[in-house]
């Protein structure tokens, strides 16, 4: 049998690297771009969801639900109906309208947002209230929207770092062990604490439920409190919001004549 000549040799190598080039390229998988989707189903998925009132540009639309959209629409090869990927980010409604008001406080400045836009952040800032509740509150007392800080107020309870102790200008349950508010940055003093918790009121509450622990307080001249309630300084309470309140000469002598007067001889 002949030899083939080298030139004939790498002309059929090169059909052959060609051919299975075709091949590749013909088996390859083609998914669906879900961003191209995006912009043929923008306008109804905005509708669907009540996005439209926000007014925002076609843009920013598309910027705030373009994660949770390639999310429903997954990776696919098929083309998916609008209405299949509407009723997968509709499934869990109040996860995605938080994402979207966190996504378009990325999106707009606070400051510039419309009544509209403003209040679909307040009514969706659930976890991040943490973060975002004291710039709100600030925004919201500016423009006099009292309603919308109650909302900000029921979801601090809920979702924010809730205080045994209210905060007497903003009355927000954020008053930190410091002091000072959370939201509003008002700094209270003990005698505001003291008044809040009406203290000596409290302590002799207490007395009925632990009269060696209120001995134990009425010695040391203070006391912790903490969602836990009244505790002795022997037992720090586990809560990190815990206010260390120290009594004063006539608190002390207070409650040394109740204690007097209430205790057996055996307390004593």
């Amino acid at each position: 049998m002949p030899r083939k000549k080298k030139g004939e040799e790498q002309e059929e190598k090169d059909t052959t690297s060609q051919t299975k080039s075709k091949k590749k390229k013909s088996s390859a998988v083609k998914y669906v771009d879900p961003n191209e989707l995006l912009d043929e189903y923008l306008d109804e998925v905005v509708n669907a969801l009540g996005l439209a009132y926000l007014e925002l540009s076609r843009e920013e639309y598309k910027e705030l639900i373009k994660e949770p959209f390639a999310g429903a629409v997954g990776e696919v090869k098929t083309k998916p109906k609008s209405k299949t990927i509407i009723n997968r980010l509709s499934a869990n409604k109040d996860s995605l309208m938080e994402f979207l008001a966190m996504k378009l406080v990325k999106i707009k400045d606070l400051e510039k947002m419309t009544d509209e836009q403003l209040e679909f952040v307040v009514y969706n800032t659930k976890n991040a209230i943490k973060d975002l509740g004291p710039r709100l509150y600030e925004i919201c007392s500016k423009k006099g929207r009292s309603d919308l800080i109650d909302i900000l107020r029921a979801n601090w309870t809920i979702y924010g770092i809730n205080s045994p102790v209210k905060c007497p200008k903003c009355m927000f349950n954020a008053i930190m062990p410091d002091l000072s508010c959370y939201i509003c940055k008002y700094t209270i003093s003990m005698k505001q604490l003291k008044e809040q918790l009406n203290v000596l009121q409290l302590l002799f509450d207490y007395f009925k439920a632990d009269p060696q622990g209120y001995k134990e307080i009425m010695t040391a001249g203070y006391f912790y409190y903490s969602w836990d309630g009244v505790l002795p300084p022997s037992k720090q309470p586990k809560d990190l919001l815990r206010f260390e309140i120290v009594l004063n000469k006539e608190e002390k002598e207070k409650l040394k004549s109740f204690y007097i007067e209430h205790s057996t001889p055996q307390t004593q």
